[in-house]
């Protein structure tokens, strides 16, 4: 489901150990989701066995399990 309106922006969200319950399609919609409360100069953090390589989505990788918008 998409998350509320009335959630505000983060600067850092941690996701961590969540994505490697799915497969690569509801990874990227989670992701997604995600980043659209994120700021731009924001931090995603994901845990260290879970890749968004491969999966299109707009985000840079600062290092391993550190994400920001790309």
């Amino acid at each position: 489901q998409p998350l509320p309106e009335s959630l505000p922006m983060f600067d850092v969200i941690f996701l961590r150990n969540v994505l490697i319950y799915f497969d690569n399609p509801a990874k990227t919609e989670i992701v997604r989701r995600v980043l659209g409360k994120l700021k731009p100069d924001g931090v995603l953090y994901t845990g260290h066995a879970e890749s968004l390589s491969n999966l299109g989505l707009p985000v840079r990788t600062v290092c391993t399990a550190v994400h920001g918008h790309a």
